[in-house]
């Protein structure tokens, strides 16, 4: 048996904190364009995205909780404290997958559907700010376990494909950004 300690994101928390940080996001940006003076808008800009920035911290660390993911011979759980938030055979479970979320540094979504329910969640690091060998031991050691137990049972469902797309978003914003940038200097300096 071996047992392991991960942090787990609540779905309903990582949606608020997206629509949390967005929405200010945009206020922010009409405000700032509002502002005149460029040092003023600066300074602006960095305080609020600063306060926004820990507002964030503090609601993914409100929105987590660390779990045991307990791994048997036949069967595994994972238990919050006392309650069980998961648990099956290795025989009934339909299919899995374990991937990283965004990059090494985001996290790792567990995905596992069994004949009766599917647990699907964003595991994070342990210690919040950064990650550490142990949680990629962690990872290590459940990616392990779900190979030797359900070989050829790794499958890619459509809740992967979207939960990919999303993790990829702010890269893709990130070109679009600097995209739309670029394609405003080369307006500026041809008009």
């Amino acid at each position: 048996m071996k047992k392991v300690t991960v942090r787990k994101v609540d779905w309903k928390v990582f949606i608020f904190n997206i629509v949390a940080v967005a929405i200010p996001l945009y206020f922010i940006v009409l405000f700032a364009y509002e502002i005149n003076d460029t040092t003023m808008q600066t300074v602006f800009i960095i305080c609020s995205l600063s306060l926004l920035g820990f507002v964030n911290f503090i609601i993914v660390k409100k929105g987590t909780e660390l779990v045991e993911v307990i791994l048997k011979d036949d069967e595994m759980e994972i238990v919050d404290g006392k309650k069980t938030i998961y648990s099956s055979k290795y025989s009934q479970i339909l299919n899995y997958n374990i991937y990283y979320f965004i990059n090494k540094r985001g996290g790792y979504i567990l995905r596992i559907k069994d004949k009766t329910r599917t647990f699907c969640s964003l595991i994070t690091w342990i210690n919040l700010s950064k990650a550490e060998d142990i949680d990629y031991q962690n990872r290590e050691v459940i990616l392990e376990t779900l190979n030797n137990h359900l070989l050829g049972k790794k499958k890619i469902t459509r809740c992967d494909y979207f939960l990919k797309i999303l993790s990829i978003f702010p890269y893709i914003m990130l070109v679009f950004a600097l995209l739309l940038l670029l394609g405003m200097f080369l307006y500026l300096i041809y008009l």
